[in-house]
């Protein structure tokens, strides 16, 4: 049994409707919200798999008017995380190299940041 078991969704009819492709899990799964459809496969596999529930997970097939939004938004989320992990390298990279030069204080005032954020990010690894 594999740790996650993902299902299509659809929405239908007002529903959410979930199908799992690879037949680990038969029949569709209805409910009038994700979480509560959530809820519901979390339940049958911890019924189903009391020792070793795998988790739930969706992959969803949406209309072309909302499936490019939404495309698009996770697109621009995972480039803003990946570059909110370089800022935060940078920023201890800057404050290390700044410290060596000048205070604290003034290394704070350079990278417009508090005197306490600059020393945590001084110290550390």
């Amino acid at each position: 049994m594999s740790s996650t078991i993902t299902y299509v969704v659809t929405h239908e009819n007002g529903r959410w409707v979930s199908r799992c492709p690879s037949g680990e899990v038969e029949g569709v799964g209805v409910a009038s919200s994700l979480s509560q459809l959530e809820r519901d496969l979390s339940e049958i596999h911890a019924w189903a798999w009391p020792e070793n529930t795998p988790a739930v997970e969706f992959t969803f097939d949406l209309p072309e008017e909302v499936a490019g939004v939404v495309a698009a938004y996770h697109r621009q989320k995972e480039l803003a995380e990946t570059h909110a992990r370089r800022a935060a390298e940078l920023a201890v990279e800057a404050a290390k190299t700044l410290t060596s030069h000048w205070s604290e204080p003034d290394t704070a005032r350079l990278m417009g940041l508090s005197k306490q954020r600059v020393h945590q990010l001084k110290v550390s690894v």
